[in-house]
């Protein structure tokens, strides 16, 4: 029990240093003058270590199972910290950070707090498996659209405003994250789409009626925004400021499936 306890406590260092990184991205961003950020991307890699061992202990000791909505939550949410990462490290961009961290730590709240889900051992795993690594793959791209188009609108905003050079300096140009958010959905968009269908095509396999499940349905929706946000950008050509607010109606919709509908093929013990 108490070994548990400490890897409990791994996940719960990283929400908080999660949220520590993150309040204080946003807040160098509201007074950059006054904050530098230059340290915290080693801070933040600690937070995605400590992350790593609270996932590995839960493969190893066998209670976090990958094909479980808590397995899935934790390797969510350490995968879009460490693309926040990547992006401040590599990639010159730690504003992004500041809107991808609370992502990450709500994914481990929801894993810490969210009851065991068994599904029935005669549900073929080799389909559902599948079905998760291309959702997983959906849901991180978009998650990364979603961060990249709040940046974009805080500099359009930051502009209008005409806020202090200082601030614009921490900030990515427009034309950067404009193309790379539609990249990113462009790619996202699919994957997601193959999840889904892959998805039903493993219920109608166990005999299973897939749009009885609410979590299929609410999946559906949320699809159709981001169908909604291609369709204004390439065939009808929307400006940049209209698009983002559909890409954060979609990227707040996929939040509300995964982490607050549940699906009917889970049973609680």
């Amino acid at each position: 029990m108490s070994l548990q306890v400490v890897w409990y406590l791994f996940g719960w260092l990283a929400i908080v240093v999660y949220l520590v990184v993150s309040g204080t991205v946003l807040l160098s961003l509201w007074r950059p003058k006054g904050l530098t950020t230059s340290s915290l991307s080693y801070l933040l890699l600690g937070a995605l270590i400590a992350h790593l061992f609270y996932l590995a202990e839960g493969v190893i000791t066998g209670w976090l199972r990958l094909d479980t909505p808590e397995a899935v939550a934790v390797v969510l949410g350490w995968l879009v910290a460490g693309s926040a990462f990547i992006k401040w490290r590599w990639g010159g961009m730690s504003a992004p950070s500041g809107f991808l961290l609370p992502l990450s730590a709500a994914f481990l709240v929801f894993a810490l707090f969210e009851k065991p889900t068994y599904l029935p051992s005669e549900l073929r795993r080799d389909m559902l498996l599948m079905h998760v690594a291309l959702m997983v793959g959906g849901y991180l791209l978009l998650m990364l659209a979603f961060a990249t188009a709040l940046v974009h609108l805080l500099t359009r905003w930051s502009l209008k405003r005409k806020r202090s050079l200082s601030l614009l300096d921490r900030l990515p140009p427009l034309e950067l994250t404009d193309r790379l958010t539609s990249q990113l959905v462009l790619v996202g968009f699919p994957l997601l789409t193959l999840g889904m269908l892959v998805g039903m095509v493993w219920a109608r396999w166990e005999g299973r009626a897939a749009w009885s499940d609410p979590k299929v349905v609410a999946s559906f929706l949320t699809w159709a925004i981001f169908g909604a946000y291609l369709h204004a950008r390439f065939v009808r050509r929307w400006e940049a400021g209209a698009l983002n607010w559909i890409l954060i109606i979609g990227s707040l919709c996929l939040l509300v499936t995964f982490l607050v509908v549940r699906h009917t093929l889970a049973m609680e013990g």
